[in-house]
């Protein structure tokens, strides 16, 4: 129930709001029994209309941190460290997490879903650039919910090869943000100490994590900060 007096039903990622104030007025008139037997059918007829159908065409993974709260039957995975990737398809105005109903109803296995959101991924394009001529920090030009995720991408990492090199240290606030520099000995704490301030001041409210990473020249990942 919520502050304005309405209960929700869910049925898997579907869910319906009853507004209690008719539904008493209506148990006044017909009473107890005949009134829950009648929202129940109301409610189960709205779930049962709908029959999402997974679109490959529109399917994206996208990182959360390893301590999202969700449903378990979520489809999801270990990324690295304390990150996961999870699946979802983009509405535009709000994403549905991918289910394993959703798998199975759509006959589609979870090698051909990585691959195809991956292919999505890949066809969104966003220059790598530096935050400042001060230092060789940098983030992306445009504005995305993707915007972390898109480390995953090819053209990402070429940019982050060609611009940055094969030893990284990069964050990830929330979904909106992506953060990378070279890692060095003498830039180090400096560096370190500029994405600390800049994950604190990060206001998107879909937040992923606070750590500071580090990808080493041979591929491997590892919370430095």
């Amino acid at each position: 129930m919520d502050g304005k007096d309405r209960v929700y039903v869910a049925k898997g990622a579907m869910s319906v709001s009853v507004p209690l104030h008719p539904m008493y007025q209506e148990y006044q008139m017909v009473g107890y029994q005949e009134n829950l037997n009648n929202y129940k059918k109301i409610i189960t007829d709205i779930l049962n209309s709908y029959k999402f159908k997974l679109d490959l065409n529109n399917v994206y993974p996208l990182i959360k941190s390893k301590s999202f709260k969700i449903q378990k039957e979520y489809i999801c995975e270990d990324l690295f460290c304390d990150l996961s990737v999870y699946w979802v398809t983009d509405f535009e105005d709000v994403f549905r997490f991918v289910s394993t109903e959703d798998m199975e109803s759509a006959n589609i296995d979870i090698n051909t879903l990585k691959i195809e959101s991956r292919n999505n991924l890949n066809k969104m394009t966003n220059p790598l650039v530096r935050l400042d001529n001060s230092h060789k920090i940098y983030t992306l030009r445009f504005d995305t919910d993707y915007a972390a995720t898109l480390f995953l991408s090819e053209n990402i990492q070429e940019q982050i090869k060609r611009k940055i090199g094969n030893d990284i240290l990069f964050c990830m606030p929330s979904s909106m943000t992506l953060l990378c520099a070279k890692y060095q000995k003498l830039s180090y704490k400096t560096y370190t100490h500029i994405l600390k301030q800049l994950i604190a001041i990060d206001n998107d409210v879909n937040k992923i994590s606070d750590k500071i990473y580090r990808r080493n020249k041979d591929g491997k990942y590892s919370i430095i900060a």
